[in-house]
């Protein structure tokens, strides 16, 4: 347990690491706190000048012109260029006070150290503490490792880490390695989300505009233009976190789109077998492939900040502790009671949802507009009509909304709904605090009825 919320935990060879709010702190295979990392460099201290021939506070003021019980802003400058104090601060402390924080962790599997990305540069840490290792002053968003290859991203630049490799041995020790330094890779054109590196070596970034592959040379391929949260590479083989589903590739082939998104915000590798793929945040769900999707129901209605594997242990980072389960131990409750990832139109009985409204037509068909007016004169009375045909080609059509993103939308909402009617319908109670009585249950299902019903 921790004082704050972990936010992120990953798993060498034999230890954890986890970040819980401004600290990094290290766990053996058995969940108990080794060590820990806190305010990694404290600000450095303002040197202050000495006080000039005994004069006290009253007669630096009196001698500034300003009144002995004076207590502005003047007064606090004056006393401070006198060195009688430190400025007194009447307002929040600047960011820069609180030291060097921690932003993200990464290790490999074949070590036992972490790699911390900072707002001043990489350090690696284990239980015995945090040392620098690179990048001083830089603020990192994020870092990844592999390897004896650690890469690191700033919002517009990509550094890597590469160890030398002894000739003799072929070997890259980057425990006993100091003397690997960051260099820039590639310049990012956009914030990065997620960090990883692939089976070649190369990085891949994940950001808004999509997935980025930048090899060590410093070439970029852009192989998803869809806006990517999370993305890790397990057994050579990369899987992401897309807005519109999960995509899964290996080195020198495209991403293939192999699933819907579950209700998550990251991803893990797992053991091989039933739970290889792990994706943490609304609760966790396990995959074999990144295409079959179950819900655990040990955490269902649960905020999971992360997950990662010691040996054939998985640990889950839930609120302020590490929680460890065996993905196999309950395998044949967890197939009666867990839930693959359905579409809306095979959830509780309920007809599809109809979008075919909603797609984009393939013809342009030209948008009507009819105008009529009528004109009085004391002669006579006249009216007329006029219709405007606009056919939407070209530049011009891209003018318009696209209907089909609103079918998506509405397909993804049914599909929430669906799963939370079939939950209030069998009982499955996705609170850990309070239970919903019967009369509470039948209203929300109610509700929810009544939405995928307006949703038609």
């Amino acid at each position: 347990m921790t004082a704050h919320p972990l936010d992120q935990v990953v798993g060498g060879a034999n230890r954890l690491f986890a970040l819980s709010g401004a600290e990094v702190r290290t766990f053996d295979g058995e969940g108990e706190t080794l060590g820990r990392c806190a305010r990694f460099a404290p600000p450095p201290q303002k040197e202050r000048r000495a006080a000039l021939g005994g004069l006290d506070a009253e007669e630096t003021l009196r001698a500034a012109g300003l009144p002995d019980d004076d207590s502005t802003p003047e007064a606090e400058e004056a006393l401070v260029d006198e060195g009688l104090g430190p400025k007194r601060r009447t307002g929040p402390q600047p960011l820069s006070d609180t030291g060097i924080l921690p932003h993200a962790l990464a290790t490999s599997e074949a070590t036992d150290f972490v790699w911390i990305a900072t707002s001043s540069g990489v350090f690696r840490g284990d239980e015995n503490g945090c040392f620098p290792a690179g990048l001083d002053g830089r603020d990192l968003l994020l870092v990844a490792a592999a390897g004896g290859a650690v890469v690191a991203a700033t919002d517009d630049l990509l550094f890597k880490r590469s160890p030398e490799v002894n000739p003799v041995t072929n070997d890259s020790n980057d425990s006993n390695d100091d003397s690997a330094t960051f260099t820039i890779v590639a310049g990012l054109t956009a914030r990065p989300r997620a960090l990883a590196l692939g089976a070649d070596g190369a990085a891949i970034v994940a950001d808004d505009d999509g997935v980025l592959v930048i090899g060590g040379d410093g070439t970029t391929a852009r192989i998803l233009d869809r806006p990517t949260e999370a993305v890790t590479v397990c057994g050579g083989v990369a899987l992401a976190l897309a807005d519109d589903g999960v995509y899964r590739w290996t080195p020198g082939t495209p991403p293939v789109l192999t699933s819907d998104r579950p209700p998550v915000r990251g991803i893990a590798c797992g053991p091989p077998g039933e739970a290889r793929w792990i994706a943490t945040g609304l609760g966790v769900w396990t995959s074999p492939d990144g295409a079959t999707w179950t819900e655990r129901t040990e955490t269902l209605g649960r905020r999971v900040a992360g997950a990662a594997i010691l040996g054939e242990r998985i640990w889950l980072a839930i609120e302020s502790g590490l929680i460890a389960f065996d993905p196999t131990a309950e395998q044949h409750a967890r197939r009666s009671t867990g839930r693959s990832i359905v579409r809306a139109e095979t959830a509780a009985g309920v007809a599809p949802l109809p979008t075919r409204h909603l797609v984009a037509p393939t013809l342009p068909w030209p948008e009507v507009t009819a105008l009529f007016g009528t004109a009085r004169t004391p002669d006579r009375r006249s009216w007329q009509v006029m219709m405007l045909l606009t056919f939407p080609l070209g530049r011009a059509a891209g003018r318009h909304g696209d209907p089909t993103v609103v079918a998506a939308e509405s397909a993804r909402r049914d599909q929430a709904l669906a799963r939370e009617q079939v939950d209030l319908a069998t009982g499955a109670d996705t609170n850990d605090d309070d239970a919903l009585d019967d009369g509470e249950r039948r209203a929300r299902l109610d509700s929810v009825r009544q939405e995928r019903e307006a949703l038609r």
